[in-house]
């Protein structure tokens, strides 16, 4: 009888090799296995830290199409003073809110998309703060839940927070006419206070767009505070 070859293992090809994105996101389910309790939450420095980071680079991408619409129809190096000014200039009112829903679109890019598809839990100023946003078993979240906590509670109940809450209320109020602006965001503010006040009194570090998610955010390699 013929005697059976001994196959060599294959070397492993370009798309066997793990991406460094799964092996981020299995590192992540490894250490959600802990207990939620024992994963300590991220420290309020940290936190501000990658908080300013977004306000400003969050801003900054949320804030652009609105710019780059008002730069091409004034050809003015100048400040866009809000959404009313194209209604103002003599176009249509509708060019004010596609102007706004492109800034809610942008913002939902940067606060959503790649916290879920590019760095897993993370948004920039998080990834640099070595922070992550997890569910309370130290999961990573859903595209609903960062949607539910970074759209609907973060822009829309919050408010104050983020710069792409203007552009959202200023839509709102083109959209039914009604001056909206200025209730909504007086409530915005006083949501934000008590979601201040949480975060620095509750152990937890849990603002209300946490509590309201189900979500938490702790430490990642590189922090301090990090348990692998």
């Amino acid at each position: 009888m013929a005697k059976k070859r001994k196959e060599r293992p294959r070397a492993a090809t370009a798309e066997q090799m793990p991406s460094p994105a799964a092996s981020t996101v299995s590192k992540i389910h490894k250490e959600s296995k802990a207990s939620a309790f024992s994963i300590l939450p991220a420290p309020p420095l940290s936190r501000l830290y990658a908080y300013a980071i977004d306000w400003i680079l969050g801003g900054i991408v949320s804030g652009l199409p609105a710019v780059l619409v008002y730069l091409a129809l004034t050809h003015k190096n100048a400040m866009l003073p809000d959404l009313y000014v194209f209604e103002a200039m003599g176009y249509p009112w509708s060019v004010g809110i596609v102007v706004g829903l492109s800034c809610v679109l942008a913002a939902i890019a940067y606060f959503v998309l790649i916290p879920l598809l590019a760095w897993p839990g993370q948004t920039p100023g998080k990834r640099i703060a070595h922070v992550r946003v997890a569910t309370l078993d130290g999961r990573l979240p859903s595209i609903g839940r960062l949607i539910w906590r970074q759209v609907i509670v973060g822009f829309l109940l919050e408010g104050s927070g983020y710069v792409v809450s203007r552009y959202i209320r200023e839509t709102m109020v083109l959209v039914t006419r009604v001056d909206v602006n200025y209730y909504w965001e007086i409530a915005g503010m006083i949501i934000t206070a008590v979601s201040l006040l949480m975060f620095l009194i509750v152990p937890a570090r849990r603002c209300v767009h946490d509590c309201l998610a189900g979500t938490r955010v702790v430490p990642t390699e590189g922090h301090p505070l990090y348990q692998d």
